[in-house]
């Protein structure tokens, strides 16, 4: 499995437009997903601003011809979470469409956006032929190949954190594992596993390198 960073410049999309149209804005492609039967895709993305121009973001993409079906998960002062869906987006879809992960989408000050893919060997000349057939200049920054625990951390986390803040660890909770495995568009036994091993990653990092509570509890004992 390798790790692939390709730069792009998307022809119209609504990235674009918001870096665009506001200063200092910096957003990340979480996941990405084609529509079925459709020509756009879904994304689930974060958005990070100066916290006075958050509000006017959401409104913006809420009218921007290009998106529809947005739903903000979190959109606090300087900090926005949320999927939409596309219309159409040539590029986005080259990307769901390769047989590779995505890990995130940044965008950069020039317009450029930089993805993070993960795929095997061949993934990137096929994903770069792709983009050429789509017109879309493409250049690969880096290549390098990726160890087996990293490759399937990123996602979790991401969508751990999405449970967390639409309230799913709450009690009671503000949002079953259907109502967001239907926001999600995934079916709720993968988001369970998802989940699952999301929370066993995170207390793992947790509690690395401290002593075993069982162990403590044996010496107490006498075991």
């Amino acid at each position: 499995m390798q790790e692939a960073v390709v730069s792009i410049t998307p022809p119209h999309s609504w990235i674009k437009h918001v870096t665009g149209s506001f200063l200092n804005v910096v957003i990340r492609v979480l996941d990405c997903r084609n529509i079925p039967e459709k020509e756009g895709v879904q994304e689930l993305f974060e958005i990070k601003c100066a916290a006075e121009v958050s509000k006017k973001i959401i409104e913006f993409l809420k009218n921007d011809d290009y998106v529809y079906d947005v739903d903000i998960v979190k959109g606090k002062p300087g900090r926005i979470i949320g999927s939409l869906k596309t219309k159409k987006c040539t590029a986005c879809r080259s990307f769901a469409s390769a047989s590779c992960f995505i890990v995130s989408a940044s965008s950069r000050p020039d317009g450029r956006l930089e993805w993070v893919l993960l795929g095997s060997d061949t993934m990137v000349k096929t994903l770069l032929n792709r983009l050429e057939s789509a017109k879309i200049t493409a250049e690969v920054l880096k290549v390098s190949e990726l160890r087996e625990e990293k490759e399937i951390t990123t996602r979790q986390e991401h969508l751990l954190q999405i449970a967390f803040e639409k309230g799913y660890f709450e009690f009671p909770k503000k949002i079953t594992l259907r109502q967001l495995a239907k926001t999600l568009e995934i079916s709720p036994a993968t988001l369970t596993e998802i989940l699952r091993r999301g929370q066993k990653h995170v207390l793992q990092e947790h509690f690395q390198g401290r002593p075993s509570v069982l162990t403590r509890q044996d010496k107490l004992l006498g075991l």
